[in-house]
């Protein structure tokens, strides 16, 4: 009998470290290049990039080192296997970053160890979606093509739930049941440049039966602090028209 390495019940760690340090969004990657060539590019938990094959190419994995701000201070997020890997920065003598053409010491302001149950909920939980990358060229045309406000909810609504299944898989957690998700208000969208790329970002509330825990990220970008989920309890709802 083959086991799955997968398991519907998953306990799920989770290091959050921030730094006290500032820096402006648009500096989180160059604090990611900086991390990756503190500890060496052959640990690419801290890049994501195979730098194994020639050329160098993308490992196609769900990110479980990223990095995030929080109130403009630098912060790592490690995710289950994440944690672990985390030690090949914090064993070091010496935590200088030169981030830009800055020198940064990266003294801690925070640091949490948290263990979470990722589960299936019996009642929805509230959250906020910050700077979700939810499109790529091919859908981008046909949500464009969407005139009604429902319309582009009931578009949106399905992506998010394979971003939450692409985090699933990639913390090896098998979702026992089927994801139940409602998008309940489009705040705003803008754009900002991923890759070079401008790329149209989504800020909305939505309610979901999936427990996904604070700072996680989603989508396109979450590595670099992009389609970070929050917990939001006090909400209000909007209506599709």
């Amino acid at each position: 009998m083959m086991h799955s390495e997968f398991s519907i019940q998953k306990e799920l760690r989770i290091l959050a470290v921030v730094f006290d340090s500032y820096l402006e969004p648009w500096e989180i990657a160059q604090f990611r290049g900086a991390m990756a060539h503190k500890v060496g590019l052959e640990h690419d938990w801290f890049h994501n990039h195979n730098s194994s094959n020639n050329p160098t190419t993308f490992h196609y994995r769900y990110p479980l080192i990223q990095y995030k701000l929080n109130k403009n201070h630098p912060m790592l997020i490690c995710i289950d296997k994440g944690v672990e890997e985390a030690q090949h920065f914090f064993a070091q003598a010496d935590w200088t970053l030169m981030i830009g053409k800055k020198q940064h010491q990266m003294r801690l302001k925070s640091l949490n160890v948290n263990q979470f149950s990722l589960q299936i909920l019996s009642q929805k939980r509230e959250y906020r979606i910050h700077n979700w990358l939810a499109l790529n060229q091919d859908n981008y045309k046909q949500y464009q093509e969407l005139e009604r406000l429902s319309e582009k909810l009931d578009f949106l609504e399905p992506i998010l739930i394979g971003h939450i299944l692409s985090f699933a898989k990639g913390v090896q957690w098998e979702v026992p049941e089927s994801i139940e998700l409602s998008i309940t208000d489009l705040l705003n969208t803008q754009w900002i440049k991923h890759k070079r790329v401008r790329r149209i970002a989504f800020n909305l509330h939505f309610k979901c039966n999936v427990f996904i825990p604070n700072f996680i990220g989603l989508g396109k970008g979450c590595s670099h602090g992009l389609g970070v989920i929050k917990e939001n309890k006090t909400f209000a709802k909007v209506k599709k028209h």
